[in-house]
């Protein structure tokens, strides 16, 4: 069944529409989905397209490393460079200008 909140979804919080142009076998596919689960197109959509947009924004919020890659990564994490001339100038300015920057 779908993850369906009806109470975000009520008349005064649905403002805003989006236009989706599709061919005929993408409509057929929302038609059945949306008579599968009794609930009408638009909410389909909703649910369908918002469920959607936070797994992207999960799978893009996470770095997934390969062993390898963790393991160089935790090395520099334990081995930094030394500063290079330049950070250390950019960290004077940075002190003089900032309280409590130590």
């Amino acid at each position: 069944m779908l993850n369906f909140d009806a109470e975000a979804h009520t008349p005064a919080r649905r403002a805003r529409t989006t236009q989706l142009r599709h061919d005929d076998r993408l409509a057929d596919l929302i038609e059945r989905a949306a008579l599968a689960l009794a609930v009408d197109k638009s909410a389909f959509l909703r649910a369908a397209i918002e469920r959607e947009a936070i797994r992207v924004l999960e799978l893009q919020s996470r770095h997934v490393l390969t062993p390898e890659d963790a393991e160089a990564f935790a090395a520099a994490l334990d081995a930094p460079p030394a500063p290079t001339p330049r950070a250390m100038e950019a960290s004077r300015n940075y002190r003089s200008r900032v309280v409590h920057a130590d």
